[in-house]
């Protein structure tokens, strides 16, 4: 008996351990990246044993760990729409990624913004979906399947914008492969076969969030900043503020929990990722931009969930006048049973 009490305490601290880091996220990332820019010795140190990879790989099988294949398969009813985004955001979001890099002069900068058009969604675009009342099945299967695109379509996707790659589309391809799909495969098996019944996900949650931190830490140590650097924020922001805009025409018609759904994993694309593809593809001087993206998105993540929480108080606030005996209820999410594109 004492020892299942122990094991109960051990999963408690972890599961208040791993709330925690959810809650204070949006600090921990800006503390992650000015250690980063502040102390780059160490980070740069790491970086060159191709640390970035190593930790991209594990952060992306902490993904694969929140998802099970019953979820992507019973995203059947909202298939349309979730086709629709996939092939607007593919097609859309690398030729903003390319019109924004205009505004960049030197290449390594420049293809660091071109890398950010190819990458799949954030990962922490689906805990924020969550967060903000959203579908959360949707914004996973669209993380899932962006990632696979992201696999077979970088490569050609930046040959085709006229991008330098040092690396051939073949060894690029090899590098998704082994870093990105095969870790989020591996870890929708052991979700999906649960062999610790569970018992392992506070710990793999606590895992993703210190890996989405190094990584960070790691992308950030890449920066030198000089005058220039105001203008590569300048294309990352313009980058992020056309795909919040894609993200918002694609959900339209959408009930709200889809909106979220859609919205978000649109305009969140994965920094670690782009990371990656940036280092692999041109070295590790273009992956530095990614750092300064990575704060962005995750700002602009928390700032949105802020946003549709106080939407749904004003809600309740609204119901609450014409009826006083509700305010305190709470925002009731509807499910919907067919996508709203066959009503």
């Amino acid at each position: 008996m004492e020892g299942k009490d122990g094991v109960h305490g051990r999963a408690a601290r972890l599961a208040g351990l791993a709330g925690l880091l959810d809650r204070f996220l949006l600090p921990l990332v800006l503390i992650s990246a000015g250690l980063g820019i502040a102390l780059p010795g160490p980070g740069r140190r790491v970086d060159a044993t191709g640390a970035i990879l190593i930790t991209l790989a594990v952060l992306v099988f902490c993904t694969g760990m929140s998802v099970t294949f019953a979820d992507i398969s019973g995203l059947r009813t909202a298939s349309r729409r979730i086709v629709l985004v996939l092939v607007a955001t593919s097609v859309t979001l690398p030729v903003l990624a390319w019109l924004a890099s205009r505004l960049v002069g030197e290449p390594m900068p420049r293809s660091g913004v071109l890398a950010a058009g190819v990458a799949p969604v954030e990962v922490a675009s689906v805990a924020f979906t969550g967060l903000a009342g959203g579908e959360v099945a949707i914004a996973a299967g669209l993380l899932v399947a962006s990632t696979l695109l992201t696999v077979l379509l970088a490569g050609p996707i930046l040959a085709l914008l006229g991008a330098h790659a040092a690396t051939s589309q073949l060894g690029l391809l090899l590098t998704l492969a082994l870093v990105v799909a095969l870790p989020l495969v591996a870890g929708c098996v052991l979700r999906t076969i649960d062999p610790f019944g569970g018992r392992e996900r506070p710990l793999i949650e606590i895992l993703g969030i210190a890996s989405l931190l190094v990584l960070l830490w790691e992308v950030a140590s890449e920066l030198r900043l000089h005058a220039g650097d105001g203008v590569v924020a300048l294309a990352l922001l313009a980058y992020l503020g056309g795909a919040v805009v894609l993200g918002w025409l694609l959900a339209l018609g959408a009930p709200s929990a889809r909106r979220s759904a859609v919205i978000l994993p649109t305009a969140m694309r994965d920094f670690a990722v782009a990371a990656g593809i940036a280092a692999s593809a041109f070295g590790l001087a273009a992956a530095a931009p990614l750092g300064i993206y990575g704060v962005m998105v995750l700002v602009f993540g928390a700032i949105a969930v802020q946003a549709s929480r106080r939407g749904w108080r004003m809600g309740v606030s609204k119901s609450a006048r014409h009826d006083p005996y509700q305010s305190t209820a709470r925002p009731v999410e509807v499910p919907v049973s067919a996508d709203e594109g066959t009503h």
